[in-house]
């Protein structure tokens, strides 16, 4: 699953070449990768100009006509999901489910081979108080995190058993860390993956946040993690995992004893037993 950085570096590609198009009219393949009512999403988006890529987590929050104060596409790539922007007539596959039809002899069309995307029409008013922006947390990027906040997140995560690395992937309390970057981010902070939410303390939380900043940034820098490509269809290659200093290697940078590699919520989580020890 593309995470915060690629799907950071997606936006700001598709913003250089969207904004000021207007969308003729939109070819929906498999209406399935629509939330809304099919006919509706088409009643609100076809005609409508662009006027700005945003994003929030890991969703494109693409604007339209936002000087009126219209509404948005609001997009999730899940698993899968890869845009290209390209001349009218330039790919076609069985894979390609929706294609937006641009003013300028350009489509931007949506591939996803295992169709898990979803995009939906939201209006002005309803973005951010409805599902699913509503039940997602404060963004790792975009907060300005004080102590108020920081409490805050604390005292949600201090109310699970569940180990720290399942609590991280959950974007219900912060948002934009997946499974690679959290295990960069406990191994920047020197907590094990295995410890459980009640048992973190503050100044270990503001190891987390701080390491979170710090490496999505730097991700966001490079373009993103190009372990499985979800930008270079759009030209980019991400170039953080040859910065990753624990996800998929053999032995710690720090100690060179070799990486555990457990399964943690089912996911494969790798830490270091010498430098990520429980500390109660």
């Amino acid at each position: 699953m593309p995470e915060l950085p690629e799907v950071e570096t997606v936006r700001r590609v598709l913003k250089n070449d969207l904004v000021g198009r207007k969308i003729k009219n939109i070819e929906v393949r498999y209406k399935n990768i629509i939330s809304n009512d099919l006919d509706y999403f088409l009643s609100k988006v076809c005609g409508k100009t662009i006027t700005d890529i945003k994003r929030y987590a890991k969703f494109l929050i693409i604007e339209l006509n936002g000087n009126d104060k219209y509404g948005f596409i609001l997009s999730h790539l899940r698993m899968e999901g890869k845009y290209f922007y390209l001349p009218t007539n330039t790919l076609d596959n069985k894979h390609i489910h929706v294609i937006y039809h641009l003013d300028n002899g350009y489509d931007l069309l949506y591939q996803d081979v295992r169709k898990f995307g979803r995009m939906e029409f939201k209006s002005y008013d309803e973005l951010y108080i409805t599902k699913p922006l509503n039940e997602i947390g404060y963004d790792l990027v975009l907060t300005d995190f004080n102590e108020d906040i920081k409490k805050e997140i604390l005292d949600k995560i201090n109310k699970k058993k569940l180990p720290i690395k399942t609590i991280l992937l959950d974007q219900s309390i912060m948002a934009g860390l997946g499974n690679i970057y959290v295990d960069e981010v406990l191994f920047t902070s020197s907590i094990n993956p295995h410890k459980a939410g009640n048992l973190i303390k503050k100044e270990e939380l503001d190891k987390i946040i701080d390491a979170s900043i710090k490496i999505l940034n730097k991700a966001i820098e490079l373009k993103g993690t190009t372990i499985r490509s979800y930008t270079s269809s759009l030209g980019v290659e991400g170039g953080y995992q040859n910065l990753l200093k624990f996800h998929t290697k053999s032995e710690c940078p720090n100690c060179m004893e070799p990486l555990c590699c457990d399964k943690i919520g089912g996911r494969s989580t790798y830490y270091c037993r010498r430098c990520q020890k429980w500390r109660k």
